[in-house]
C-alpha cells in the first residue's frame, strides 16, 4: 500500500451521527483504509481517539478547522511516523510541525476538492483521488521548470499547533498519556502568530537580481579583470556569506572544498567550515560560475578537488579580499547597473534596490530564494551565528 493520505472524516452532519467508541457505521472506504495502514500505527485506535476529541468540537466553524488540523496529525502519525498517536513524543511533534511547514507534493492539492465521491448507498461512496490534507490557496508556478513548493503561513501553523496542543491536553487529562508531548513546544510560543517578524525588506526582487547578474556577466565578458568580481559576487550569494564571514573564512574558501552531495547540491567538506554538510550550495554555482572561471584561466583540466584557487581571492596576490574590498566591488557593480539602466532610458528611482543595497543584500536574497524551495529545517540549518527563534522568524520573512 502506498502512503497516499485519505480523508478520514465526513461533514459535520454525517460525523455527528457516528458512535465515538467504534467504527461501526463508518464509510467502508475509511474502514478499509485504516485496516491497510501499517500495523505499528494502531490506526483504528488512533482514529477513535481523534474522533472522540472531535466530538467535543462540533460547532460548524470549529469542526471544520479542527478536523483539518487533527486529521493531518492522524494521517502523519499512521502513514509517516507509523506510530500510534499516543506514542508520539516531543521530537515527533517538532518533526510533524516541520512537515506541516512544507509537506511533500503528494500531500498537497492544487485546489479545493471534495473529500468523497457521491453514492446513493454508503457502500458506493469512495475517496476523491484528488483530495489531499493541504492545498494551495493560490497555486503558483515558478519560473523555468520548477514549481514553487507549498509553504504554510504563520497563521496556519499557529492554528495547527494550537489544535495539536489541545488534543494532547485532552489525552493527558483523560489519563490516556502520561506526558503531554506538545506542552513545552506550545508553551514556548515557537509557532505563535504574535511573534515579531523580521521585515525581510533587504532583498533584490527577481527582476533586480537578474539584471545585476546579467550586467556583471557582461562586464566580465568585456574585461577579464571582472571575472574575479563575478566569482566573488556569486560566492557570497550561493554560499550565503555574511560580510564578516568574508574576513573569517575567505582565506580557507577554495574551489577544492566543493563536493557534490547525493541530493545534487554541493557542500563544503572541510571541517573548518561551520555547519558542515549543511550548506546546500546550488549546483548552478559550480556548473556556471566556478567552471566559467576555471575555463577562462585555463584550469578546467585540474580536477575540482585539486583546484586550490580562492573563491574570494585578490586579483593580484595569494590572499583573500577583505569585506571592505568586497563592499567596494559590490557598490561598483550596482553603480554599473544604474548607469546601464539610465543609458537604456530607464528612470532609476531613489528607492531602487541598486541605490540602497548593501553587500548583505546578496545573502538575504539568497536566503529568500532558498526559502522558496527548501523546507524550514533546511533553511534554518543554513543560518549561522543566530539562535533558533531568530532563524525561525527570519524564515517567514525570507519566504514571503
Amino acid at each position: 500500500m502506498g502512503s497516499i493520505p485519505r480523508p478520514c472524516f465526513e461533514t459535520l452532519k454525517e460525523f455527528a451521527k457516528l458512535d465515538p467508541d467504534s467504527v461501526d457505521g463508518e464509510l467502508s472506504v475509511i474502514q478499509d483504509f485504516l485496516n491497510q495502514c501499517p500495523a505499528s500505527s494502531l490506526s483504528t485506535k488512533s482514529y477513535l481517539l481523534v474522533k472522540q476529541f472531535l466530538i467535543k468540537h462540533t460547532e460548524p466553524t470549529r469542526y471544520t478547522n479542527y478536523r483539518s488540523c487533527i486529521e493531518r496529525l492522524l494521517l502523519w502519525s499512521i502513514l509517516e511516523a507509523k506510530k500510534s498517536i499516543t506514542d508520539l513524543n516531543e521530537g515527533d511533534i517538532q518533526e510533524f510541525m516541520s512537515f506541516c511547514t512544507s509537506p511533500p507534493n503528494s500531500w498537497v492539492a492544487d485546489k479545493f476538492c471534495r473529500r468523497f465521491t457521491p453514492g446513493k448507498l454508503k457502500q458506493a461512496i469512495g475517496f476523491n483521488p484528488a483530495w489531499r490534507p493541504f492545498r494551495f490557496e493560490q497555486p503558483f508556478i515558478g519560473g523555468g521548470r520548477s514549481r514553487i513548493v507549498y509553504m504554510a503561513g504563520r497563521g496556519a501553523l499557529a492554528m495547527q499547533m494550537s489544535v495539536v496542543a489541545s488534543f494532547f491536553m485532552h489525552l493527558h487529562y483523560s489519563d490516556l498519556i502520561a506526558i503531554n508531548p506538545a506542552q513545552r513546544l506550545h508553551a514556548a510560543g515557537f509557532y505563535a502568530i504574535s511573534l515579531p517578524v523580521h521585515t525581510g525588506a533587504n532583498v533584490f526582487t527577481d527582476e533586480e537580481f537578474a539584471v545585476l547578474m546579467l550586467t556583471l556577466n557582461n562586464l566580465a565578458n568585456r574585461d577579464i579583470k571582472h571575472e574575479r568580481t563575478l566569482l566573488m559576487i556569486a560566492s557570497v550569494y550561493y554560499l550565503r556569506l555574511q560580510p564578516s564571514e568574508i574576513d573569517s573564512l575567505g582565506g580557507d574558501l577554495t574551489i577544492s572544498a566543493m563536493r557534490l552531495m547525493q541530493d545534487g547540491t554541493y557542500d563544503l567538506v572541510e571541517e573548518k567550515f561551520p555547519s558542515n554538510h549543511a550548506w546546500k550550495i546550488h549546483p548552478e554555482f559550480v556548473d556556471h560560475y566556478i567552471n566559467r572561471y576555471r575555463k577562462k584561466f585555463g584550469q578546467q583540466s585540474i580536477p575540482l578537488e585539486h583546484d586550490h584557487t580562492l573563491l574570494l581571492g585578490k586579483i593580484r596576490g595569494k590572499d583573500s579580499i577583505s569585506s571592505a574590498h568586497a563592499r567596494l566591488l559590490f557598490r561598483t557593480v550596482c553603480q554599473a547597473v544604474i548607469d546601464r539602466l539610465i543609458e537604456s532610458g530607464c528612470v532609476v528611482s531613489p528607492d531602487s534596490g541598486f541605490r540602497k543595497a548593501s553587500l548583505l543584500w546578496l545573502r538575504e536574497t539568497s536566503m529568500h530564494h532558498s526559502s522558496r524551495t527548501l523546507g524550514m529545517d533546511d533553511v534554518i540549518r543554513l543560518v549561522r551565528k543566530s539562535n533558533a527563534e531568530t532563524a525561525y522568524q527570519r524564515f517567514f520573512a525570507w519566504r514571503s
